[in-house]
């Protein structure tokens, strides 16, 4: 499924707010967003729940068949083989949400960072799209940028 141009304006706008925290290949060592592979991030619904393999950290943006944004959330599994299959799956258990939630996209999250980091990445794609569904996330530090989160995550752990 390859987006339409607003929707995938949409989504390069999203996957640039949070590019640090983004697992290669869709981000190079350079630091930079492969624009090809992310048009590859977006399928149909029913096409990531057949996935038996996917991304254990995640933040997935759903949408309509018109292309408007319908939720944002995310996952972290880090013992999990398809942590957003799973997801998904909890969240289409309400009915109304099968029938609304056409496509999905998947940014895929370094597994080396923790939980904070990708609630922070949700909560920053959450205030770009502005989703027609969901009113939890979190939100986005104005203390400190992802990129020193991040820092600070990995400096944690290399301390720890």
């Amino acid at each position: 499924m390859k987006p339409h141009a607003e929707m995938e304006r949409l989504i390069v706008n999203a996957a640039f707010a949070v590019y640090p925290a983004l697992s290669p290949p869709l981000v190079d060592a350079d630091g930079l967003v492969d624009d090809g592979l992310l048009r590859l991030t977006t399928m149909p619904m029913a096409r990531v729940l057949r996935t038996a393999r996917g991304p254990a950290s995640a933040v997935y943006i759903t949408w309509d068949t018109h292309g408007s944004c319908r939720y944002v959330g995310s996952v972290r599994r880090p013992g999990s083989r398809a942590g957003v299959r799973e997801r998904l799956g909890e969240h289409l258990r309400i009915v109304e949400r099968r029938g609304r939630w056409y496509a999905v996209t998947v940014l895929p999250v370094r597994a080396d960072l923790g939980l904070e980091v990708v609630r922070e990445c949700e909560g920053i794609v959450a205030r770009r799209l502005c989703p027609a569904e969901g009113s939890a996330h979190p939100v986005p530090s104005t203390e400190r940028s992802l990129s020193d989160l991040i820092a600070s995550q990995c400096a944690a752990v290399t301390d720890g």
